[in-house]
């Protein structure tokens, strides 16, 4: 199967065939990290332009880097604790699993850089861009798990273990939120990527956490927006 833009959506039954045949795994891995760069790095573009072309340059850099960082954090713990509950599946052929749901979710943010730029255009507030950055990560995020999640049962199937699959399944699901706490708080840590007036700002230096950061955002956007509409 050749890694391209449309097939890591549409053939997952002949990537997971030929990740049971282990075929090309490297090639494969190194394709779809390309194309995660790639496409994350040209939504990251759209965010930091917000600020100037240098945080764009920042951000677009930043986005893949989440991604894959997050991934490199997490995926030892699913495979090695699988592999304890009975898991047939090779480090070689997780990887390219959950790199595919990575570049799934890349691709789709890349699909929404025009979205992302028409509401820069239009002078959207800061806080409004945020919130909408945050929908979408959130959006692609989801479906690039949902990819991940199909996979890995699909693997499991070409490896004619599906008894072993209620144990790995379990587990896959407790990993994903895992994979979710562990990528927002990587995302502040990582911050800003639309940054506000001032100068470019490399890494996030506020402390604390993701959720309480969007907590005081969407607050203060909802008042802002209140008072307007008096």
């Amino acid at each position: 199967m050749e890694i391209t833009q449309e097939s890591v959506f549409s053939q997952s039954s002949e990537l997971c065939e030929d990740l049971r045949e282990y075929r090309e795994v490297g090639k494969k891995i190194v394709r779809l990290v390309s194309l995660a760069v790639a496409t994350g790095a040209l939504y990251g573009g759209t965010m930091g332009v917000y600020h100037s072309p240098l945080q764009a340059a920042a951000s677009a850099v930043k986005v893949p880097v989440l991604f894959l960082l997050t991934l490199g954090v997490c995926l030892p713990t699913l495979h090695f604790v699988g592999l304890l509950l009975g898991s047939p599946v090779r480090f070689g052929q997780s990887v390219v699993v959950f790199l595919t749901g990575v570049c799934q979710t890349s691709i789709l943010l890349g699909a929404f850089a025009p979205i992302s730029l028409f509401f820069f255009w239009s002078q959207s507030s800061y806080s409004f861009l945020l919130l909408m950055h945050v929908a979408v990560f959130a959006f692609c995020g989801a479906a690039g798990l949902v990819s991940i999640g199909r996979n890995y049962r699909l693997l499991h199937v070409t490896h004619s273990a599906t008894a072993d699959f209620r144990a790995s399944g379990r587990l896959l699901k407790w990993w994903m939120l895992l994979y979710m706490f562990v990528g927002t708080q990587m995302a502040y840590n990582l911050a800003p990527f639309i940054n506000r007036a001032g100068p470019v700002t490399v890494f996030n230096t506020l402390g604390g956490n993701f959720y309480s950061y969007l907590y005081e955002e969407l607050h203060g956007f909802i008042k802002r927006d209140a008072t307007r509409t008096r």
